[in-house]
C-alpha cells in the first residue's frame, strides 16, 4: 500500500509538470515588389487555435494558425485583391493558415532565452509542405521566429502578380502565450 501511495503521488507530481499554454500570434512579413520596393504587413490569430505544450521548462508541440483574413499591409486595395483573390490567400476557401510542429529538438539556452529548432508543416490554401523553424524563446511568455518561405510552394500569387513579387517572403512569427 506504501509503494502504491508513493507511486501515485510520483505519477501525479510528472502530470503536474506538463501544462498546455494557449496562445496568440502576430506574423510579420516582408516580401519584395517590382524587384526594388518591401512590402511589409500583418497576420494575426484573431481567435484562431493556437498552444504550446510543455514539460517542466522545455517546449514539447506547439501548434498555431493565423486567420487569412487577417492580413494587412496598410494598402486597402491591395489588402483585398491578396485576400480574396483565388491566385492569392483566396480566404473564403481557405480561412486558415497553420503550422503544426512534427519535431522540436532544443538547440540551447544563454541567458533566459532557449533556442529551439521545430521541424513541421506550413498549411497554407490547403496544401501542407515541411518547414524547419528556429525559434527562440525569450520568457515565459514569449516565443518568436525568423524564417522564409518560398511562397509557390502554396501556389500564392500565380499568374501575372508572380511578374512583379518575389517568390521569397520573409516572416517573423511572434507568439504571446496567455
Amino acid at each position: 500500500m506504501k509503494y502504491l501511495l508513493v507511486l501515485l503521488l510520483a505519477a501525479n507530481t510528472l502530470v503536474a509538470q506538463t501544462r498546455t499554454v494557449p496562445a496568440e500570434i502576430e506574423i510579420e512579413f516582408t516580401v519584395s515588389e517590382f524587384g526594388f520596393s518591401k512590402v511589409t504587413g500583418w497576420f494575426y490569430s484573431d481567435g484562431m487555435p493556437a498552444e504550446a505544450k510543455f514539460e517542466g521548462d522545455m517546449l514539447m508541440t506547439f501548434e498555431g494558425c493565423v486567420a487569412a483574413k487577417s492580413f494587412r499591409t496598410g494598402v486597402a486595395a491591395r489588402d483585398r485583391n491578396v485576400v480574396n483573390k483565388t491566385e492569392f490567400l483566396n480566404a473564403d476557401r481557405y480561412p486558415v493558415i497553420c503550422f503544426t510542429a512534427d519535431k522540436i529538438e532544443y538547440v540551447g539556452k544563454i541567458g533566459s532565452n532557449t533556442t529551439y529548432d521545430m521541424h513541421g508543416g506550413l498549411t497554407l490554401r490547403g496544401e501542407t509542405h515541411p518547414i524547419e523553424v528556429r525559434v527562440v524563446q525569450t520568457d515565459a511568455k514569449s516565443l518568436e521566429a525568423s524564417f522564409s518561405i518560398d511562397r509557390t510552394k502554396w501556389s500564392v500569387g500565380k499568374g501575372p502578380a508572380a511578374l512583379f513579387v518575389s517568390d521569397n517572403v520573409d516572416l517573423v512569427a511572434k507568439v504571446n502565450l496567455n
